[in-house]
């Protein structure tokens, strides 16, 4: 036994497999073809280990092996906090993280039993390799195994050419790093070509009316409107909202079509449909119409300024500011707050027509530091709680808590957002809607959002626009239909759409079909990372 515990077999083995075990304990379904593929790997490491004689190809052999640890040691954490396996989805996330942003996730997912499976898994891994005895090829078996790697080795390479991937031929982590880096494109290519196809394009986009008009597109983040008292919540979270929901049209039904920013808003602010996301950089985009037909734009940000699609379509408007270069990116206790005065100034612009979007940072982990706890901490107890169990922890109840409380304060904001705005002459109106919503404990123990283990309460998103009178005498038809449409189903891949009929521009990108205020509106099948969100997930 000890003979086979110091052989390149265990090692290979152990590292390749464990991961996979603890895959099998804790997501709920596993890929054929990651199966197949550690499989593979241990047949053509195993295998073409007798060939390395030499110390420097030892050094080689051993060199794989690591970074198949970390690829490992990446899917155990991952497995055992999320529940799922990496994809490229949950690589891109941790991409466009920043380190402050790292530290927070961190202080948020880590528990006893991620770090103890991780450890052991690294550990285990160190001790395995440490006492590897090389072997080379003497008996026809071992010659036999030999050509088995070699094969595999052959296997492997052609695999990726034909597919063009690595995802499916090396397992994990490694697999979804290298497809994520040979696709991806920088964010400083990315501006450049969606300015380029700005520039290019022929498109026609014109203003209905010479009226006066100023329109605020704000951008949640992580709303769960289950969480909202506007929507039924039991607490007291958004009086605000509530006090101006007689001159809003709350819609009842609105879904994001991923839970994550990226991909949400990629969808949601262009004219891309969930189905055919790779088609987002060819896409014309919210601000390219507004630019389009005469009105002056501005995008103010709470959220960082490297990060696509937002760095690129905010690239194109007549005024940006991204509040982090004022906080030299640290994100902790840089509240929403702070963009209150580039948006009165964004107002006080002489600008006839114009367009604001505003993107907060709203309940983003740490919920504790998305609001001024001195003067919005609201809520301190269990009352108005209602969770996936009767039996909270403290530490639950706390950010649940602080996570009510962040949802207050984005309230607040948005009160007095559309109070400055109804001082205005002319036609004016607020669109707000989250990105995606936030796992909060609401139906099973977990706090979060991501593409694994998808629940209701991470897509359940608020969907709310306040107009002026002024808006409603302007356009009465419009306003109508809005009115007996609140309940309609609703997916933000159809955003564009929608926020093309409410502002009134004409542009042959419009398509009525796709727009919640046309009367030719079609309520599509809502799905959501490949599950039907009726049957499936709500």
């Amino acid at each position: 036994m000890s003979k086979f515990l110091a052989s390149h077999w265990w090692a290979t083995f152990f590292i390749l497999f464990f991961p996979l075990a603890v895959m099998y304990g804790y997501v709920d379904f596993i890929r054929e073809s990651e199966v197949n593929a550690r499989i593979g790997w241990l047949l053509l490491i195993g295998g073409m280990a007798y060939i390395f004689r030499h110390t420097i190809l030892q050094k080689f052999f051993l060199a794989i092996l690591i970074a198949f640890v970390v690829s490992g040691a990446l899917d155990v954490l991952y497995a055992v906090t999320f529940g799922g396996v990496f994809q490229s989805a949950s690589l891109e996330a941790l991409i466009y993280t920043d380190s402050s942003e790292s530290w927070e996730f961190l202080m948020a997912y880590i528990s006893l039993e991620n770090t103890l499976l991780f450890l052991a898994y690294v550990i285990l891994s160190y001790v395995s390799l440490r006492q590897v005895v090389f072997q080379s090829a003497i008996t026809k078996y071992q010659k036999f195994l030999v050509l088995i790697g070699v094969v595999m080795l052959v296997f492997a390479v052609q695999q990726i050419n034909d597919r063009g991937r690595y995802f499916d031929v090396i397992p994990g982590f490694v697999g979804v790093a290298l497809d994520y880096s040979g696709g991806r494109e920088s964010l400083e290519e990315v501006t450049l070509l969606r300015k380029k196809l700005y520039e290019e394009s022929t498109f026609v986009s014109e203003k209905r009316s010479e009226t006066p008009q100023t329109y605020v597109v704000v951008i949640g983040e992580s709303l769960n409107r289950n969480h909202m008292s506007l929507y039924g919540y039991e607490r007291n979270t958004t009086p605000n909202l509530t006090r101006l929901a007689p001159q809003s049209i709350v819609f009842t039904d609105a879904v994001s079509a991923f839970a994550q920013t990226r991909p949400s808003l990629s969808v949601s602010l262009t004219q891309v449909a969930s189905n055919k996301l790779e088609q987002t950089h060819s896409a014309m985009s919210l601000m390219e119409v507004f630019k389009r037909a005469g009105f002056e734009t501005w995008w103010i940000s709470n959220q960082q300024p490297l990060r696509y699609p937002t760095s690129a379509i905010a690239s194109l408007s007549d005024h940006e500011h991204f509040i982090s270069h004022d906080f030299y990116g640290v994100e902790n206790y840089r509240y929403d707050g702070y963009m209150t005065p580039y948006y009165e100034k964004a107002l006080a612009s002489d600008a006839k027509h114009k367009v604001i979007f505003v993107h907060m940072m709203g309940s983003h982990l740490h919920y504790e530091s998305r609001y001024p706890i001195e003067e919005h901490e609201i809520f301190k107890d269990e009352k108005g709680i209602k969770a996936y169990t009767d039996d909270l922890s403290g530490g639950q109840i706390s950010d649940i808590n602080n996570y009510d409380n962040s949802v207050h304060y984005t309230d607040s904001l948005l009160g007095s957002w559309v109070d400055k705005l109804d001082q205005l002459e002319g036609v004016s109106g607020l669109l707000f809607f989250a990105d995606h919503g936030e796992e909060v404990f609401d139906v099973r123990d977990f706090k979060g959002h991501g593409p694994d283990g998808v629940t209701h309460n991470m897509v359940d998103i608020p969907l709310i626009f306040w107009r002026n009178q002024a808006y409603q005498a302007e356009f009465p038809q419009v306003d109508r239909h809005l009115q007996k449409s609140t309940g309609s189903p609703f997916m933000l891949d159809e955003l564009f759409h929608l926020t093309i009929c409410l502002t009134q521009v004409n542009t042959e990108l419009y398509d009525p079909a796709r727009s919640l205020c046309s009367l030719d509106y079609k309520p599509k099948q809502r799905i959501i990372y490949g599950q039907a969100y009726e049957d499936l997930i709500r």
